[in-house]
């Protein structure tokens, strides 16, 4: 009698261990981690332009990021692509594209995406490309003056610049 229950139950509780710990891993609280203020803005993004910001990532579970964009109170042209790369690395991790017309005015543009598991210790690079921008009717996006973060650095078509782009990274902080 016994070992008929052990049998009858065994599976359904393992399977029921799996689910929580699956689902559970996943499930929980984004919290924002890093965040970087900037007044000045970096200029047009035309197209073939790039625009990006590294930055260390101290946390796993690395879920999203948003960058303040400008839309010089306009409608603008072409696609602008955001999305996020290893530093140092040609491929994304993730990326989306956008109508520059569609593009709020002074907002941050937020990115989420599945949570990178082992994110931490890790060097990573957020981005924003234009695709058909044009000078007069092209985007633009937020930087600081100085440097504000100091664990990434402010590039523009791979040149380093001064400051940092306004941006904010975005962690899943899970039950396990």
């Amino acid at each position: 009698m016994k070992q008929n229950w052990f049998k009858r139950f065994t599976i359904p509780i393992i399977l029921l261990i799996l689910l929580v710990y699956v689902y559970g891993a996943n499930i929980g609280k984004i919290t924002e981690v890093i965040a970087v203020e900037g007044k000045e803005n970096v200029g047009e993004i035309t197209d073939g332009m790039e625009i990006g910001q590294s930055f260390y990532s101290n946390l796993n579970n690395l879920s999203g990021f948003s960058i303040k964009l400008a839309t010089y109170a306009r409608i603008n042209q072409g696609d602008v692509i955001i999305g996020i790369r290893k530093y140092g690395e040609n491929s994304d991790i993730y990326s989306t594209t956008v109508k520059a017309e569609s593009l709020p005015d002074n907002t941050f543009y937020d990115v989420r995406f599945p949570p990178i598991k082992f994110s931490k210790d890790k060097e990573y690079y957020i981005f924003v490309k234009s695709s058909g921008g044009i000078p007069g009717k092209s985007i633009t996006a937020y930087k600081s003056t100085k440097d504000a973060y100091a664990e990434g650095y402010l590039l523009i078509n791979g040149v380093e610049k001064q400051g940092d782009l306004a941006f904010k990274v975005y962690f899943n902080k899970t039950l396990f």
